[in-house]
């Protein structure tokens, strides 16, 4: 028996349809893309005329309508990291000395520049009511987002990086009219490099407005003393050494790269 075809939802990127329809599959449901394409072949061209459309089976409509609606920032915060394979399993070494079984590969979600978009969206949808006159990213996993949402809401960009231990503006950067600013970072566990980064803007006499991350990896903890906004909130587990079960079963130890204290 034939279904009618049923638009339950439209994107102006396709890896956002791609997300949606990779989701309802994983439910049971036979989904389609109209105009994906168009999209993917001339995107700058096809986005002023055309939006993806996710489709489903009329009889299918209200459920999946449902499972999308419901896909909040959290739930596709984590659709995202599952398919850039940036969620891992292990036994790693944090950059605070502790281990634990989890770790967010932030590189990945960087690595593919229409995830990055999605992304920065999201987090200029949740500071959009904020005013301010730039906005922060600290070195390095802070720029890219940064900008992006410096760009998508139309506000100028700077970043700030260490220099002999010391968080600081980049030389260059006119700071006249900055009066106001909105703090964007990858992934917050302690928060030390956003701290830095307000103390480096209090010297300056630049008043920060608002906080933003993709993941607040301390489950809520972490208080800035500014409004802070997360597009996903988890807590990851973690031990001491000395306490750690996989250290006692002697499992391998991993030491991811990074460069910041976060």
């Amino acid at each position: 028996m034939e279904h009618n075809l049923v638009t339950i939802a439209t994107f102006d990127n396709v890896f956002e349809a791609e997300l949606a329809k990779s989701l309802l599959e994983n439910y049971g449901f036979s989904v389609f893309l109209l105009n994906e394409r168009m999209m993917a072949t001339y995107p700058s061209m096809a986005g002023d005329m055309y939006r993806v459309e996710l489709q489903v089976a009329d009889t299918d409509s209200e459920k999946a309508a449902e499972i999308i609606e419901s896909l909040n920032d959290t739930s596709f915060v984590t659709e995202l990291l599952k398919s850039e394979n940036a969620l891992l399993e292990g036994h790693f070494l944090l950059t605070s000395g502790k281990h634990s079984n989890k770790y967010i590969e932030k590189i990945r979600i960087l690595q593919n520049p229409e995830v990055a978009f999605s992304i920065c969206k999201r987090i200029a949808s949740r500071i959009e009511d904020k005013e301010f006159d730039a906005v922060v990213g600290p070195a390095y996993g802070g720029i890219a987002l940064a900008f992006e949402v410096a760009r998508i809401m139309g506000k100028d960009f700077i970043f700030t990086q260490r220099k002999e231990e010391k968080m600081m503006i980049r030389s260059g950067f006119d700071l006249t009219n900055i009066k106001k600013v909105a703090i964007i970072e990858d992934i917050v566990t302690t928060g030390g490099s956003v701290i830095e980064v307000t103390e480096c803007l209090k010297s300056l006499n630049i008043e920060v407005i608002v906080i933003a991350a993709i993941v607040d990896r301390s489950g809520g903890k972490v208080d800035f003393g500014y409004p802070f906004e997360s597009l996903m909130s988890i807590a990851v587990p973690t031990w001491l050494p000395e306490e750690c079960e996989m250290c006692q079963a002697g499992e391998a130890l991993v030491k991811p790269g990074s460069s910041d204290k976060k």
